[in-house]
């Protein structure tokens, strides 16, 4: 597989399947009509921030006055694009440019004091370092205020601020209120952008306040022509599973493709090629060689998950598309022996087992395994 061909959303030049949305976006900033507060949602992973990033980069390279043509009308931009030699475009990707604030979990302590020590020795930070330190579990109010101040700073070169929420479903209760005032009345030339995976989830008050863009996943043909120039040595089996395995979202399938998912997938499901039989020794063995990494892990809990659902409702539908060849067969033998109603409840068992971080994970994996056997036994 090919090395790191998953780019952070602030890092990302292209943005793949969304050009109604960003014209849209560039039609009302061309009149003089965007919105101070945004609601980008829509499922995990298929280009929310991506977007967000790209409209702040926009936004922020913008000059005061827009160019006048010969004629003496306005020039007004053709597209959101911005070049990677802008300044403003690295600005963003490092996320240093002063126009913009970027609202995420906070670090926990250890890791505030470890990234101070790197900034304070002149050191560049690492983004896979950055992305992979400790946070806490949600937004905090803390994060909120220490955030609006930046509302109230001298802006960028140009005038205009951009505030950055990914995502707001993580927001607490009261980092949500303490956000709705800026909400209602943003500053001048203020943008601020709220990503949701499940704008469901957030509270009315918020989805009242922000104008809602809703972006779709792609269709799986697209998703694989791009999946073809991005991995090329991908086979034809592999390009089919992983646009299924991640339901549209070009994001999910570039990291599955970079932590060999499909391989990954398959020899999870094959532990119950033979159900309600199971090898313990074999399941253990892939539990410790294949989910030693944490990110795999935790990948595989996230597809084992996704692949009891689509149990749950194949057995009401008896339809779908093989994701691999027997599938549809160990499929057939975990709905002949549990029924629908308990594997949900199991699957929603795992959701939360899966979350507990005092839990050995790679116990409550293999234990996953073996409570499907169990009910079988006993059903």
């Amino acid at each position: 597989m090919t090395d790191r061909i998953v780019e952070l959303p602030e890092e990302q030049t292209e943005l793949f399947g969304h050009d109604a949305a960003q014209k849209t976006l560039l039609e009302l900033w061309n009149n003089k009509r965007l919105a101070g507060s945004w609601l980008f949602c829509g499922p995990k992973g298929i280009g929310k921030a991506t977007l967000a990033y790209r409209l702040a980069r926009f936004i922020l390279s913008q000059p005061e006055k827009n160019e006048i043509s010969l004629f003496g009308e306005e020039v007004q931009p053709a597209s959101l694009d911005i070049s990677e030699d802008d300044p403003v475009f690295r600005s963003v990707a490092q996320r240093t440019n002063p126009g913009l604030c970027v609202i995420e979990r906070g670090l926990k302590e250890d890791e505030l004091k470890s990234r101070q020590a790197l900034i304070d020795a002149g050191k560049t930070l690492d983004p896979e370092t950055e992305r992979n330190r400790k946070r806490f579990d949600e937004i905090r109010i803390t994060d909120i205020r220490e955030a609006e101040t930046f509302l109230h700073l001298t802006a960028s070169a140009n005038g205009w601020r951009v505030m950055i929420i990914d995502s707001a479903d993580e927001m607490n209760v009261n980092a949500a209120n303490a956000l709705l005032k800026s909400l209602e009345e943003p500053p001048p030339k203020t943008v601020i952008i709220l990503i949701s995976h499940q704008p469901g989830k957030l509270l009315p008050t918020i989805r009242s306040r922000c104008r809602k863009l809703s972006l779709k996943p792609l269709e799986n043909d697209r998703l694989i022509g791009i999946l073809k120039a991005k991995a090329e040595d991908l086979s034809k089996q592999d390009l089919h599973a992983l646009a299924l395995l991640s339901e549209g979202s070009l994001g999910k399938a570039l990291a599955l493709c970079e932590q060999d998912g499909v391989s990954v997938f398959t020899q999870m499901i094959s532990q119950l090629s033979d159900f309600p039989k199971l090898s313990v020794p074999v399941l253990y063995a892939f539990t410790e060689k294949v989910l030693k990494e944490k990110d795999v892990m935790r990948m595989a809990q996230a597809l084992l998950l996704q692949w009891l659902e689509r149990v749950c409702i194949q057995s009401q539908t008896q339809e779908g598309t093989e994701i691999f060849p027997s599938e549809r067969q160990i499929m057939k033998r975990l709905q002949n022996s549990v029924s629908p109603l308990r594997l949900m409840e199991i699957t929603e068992e795992l959701q939360r087992a899966f979350a507990d971080t005092d839990l050995d994970q790679k116990q409550v994996f293999a234990n996953a395994f073996l409570t499907l056997q169990r009910e079988a036994v006993s059903g």
